[in-house]
């Protein structure tokens, strides 16, 4: 109950800092981002979700860390698996990223995916499912 409001805090509050503040009160990793949105959906109740530094979240995006479709519903049974988004990621607007996903750092999601297999760095994947289309150079110092 007391995570579900967390969550609610953290989906529905007008201020950035507030969001990311109740995100981590109730378990989730996040670093430093350079944007976090407004109505993110995070599991926190199966909170093994991380999030790297200048990382960008749009809003309106789902990043869930448990599946009981396929699998069990507890941590016991297999359902939960992490995580992970690396340091300066963009994830647009409408992403969902299911339980198990490593998106790779400055990887860019396109608006509108369903990320369901790991996404390499700096490349951009689009589409239902996500799938890589284009590799970048990887940023100079």
């Amino acid at each position: 109950m007391f995570k579900s409001l967390l969550r609610f805090l953290g989906m529905y509050s007008p201020s950035e800092k507030l969001r990311i503040a109740m995100y981590r009160k109730a378990g989730i990793k996040i670093g430093n981002p350079y944007v976090f949105g407004s109505h993110v959906f995070l599991d926190v109740h199966f909170s093994d979700i991380t999030i790297g530094d200048d990382v960008i979240i749009a809003g309106f995006d789902y990043i869930l860390s448990h599946s009981n479709v396929l699998r069990g519903y507890k941590a016991d049974e297999g359902g939960i698996c992490p995580v992970v988004i690396k340091k300066g990621a963009r994830i647009s607007i409408n992403v969902t990223i299911l339980p198990g996903v490593t998106i790779g750092e400055n990887a860019v999601i396109g608006a509108g995916a369903v990320v369901n297999k790991d996404i390499p760095d700096n490349c951009l994947a689009v589409g239902v499912p996500a799938k890589p289309i284009k590799f970048f150079k990887p940023p100079s110092c």
